[in-house]
């Protein structure tokens, strides 16, 4: 990322790079964020394929219900900053 905030984009490539990364890291943020919210599945998958797609998809809902109730959540304020803490509940208006 820091070596696009120097320096202009310059083609259709260095565009996708600059979203690709940028992307990628919103999902490794949000995965970081499941892991400490929910250890079980921080660590080497005990479960079937489909079991893991179902506890995946379970673990989504109850971020986004607990995110829906209180966006300052306990571990939301760790790991945020306060600006974004701020985007976020305006975002859920």
């Amino acid at each position: 990322m820091n070596e696009f905030t120097k320096h202009s984009l310059k083609n259709k490539k260095d565009l996708f790079n600059l979203r690709h990364s940028s992307l990628r890291i919103a999902f490794e943020r949000g995965f970081g964020i499941l892991k400490s919210r929910f250890r079980s599945i921080d660590g080497k998958p005990f479960w079937s394929y489909e079991t893991q797609v179902n506890v995946m998809l379970s673990c989504c809902i109850i971020h986004n219900h607990i995110m829906g109730v209180d966006p300052y959540d306990f571990l939301m304020e760790e790991i945020c900053s306060e600006s974004e803490l701020i985007r976020r509940t305006i975002s859920l208006s």
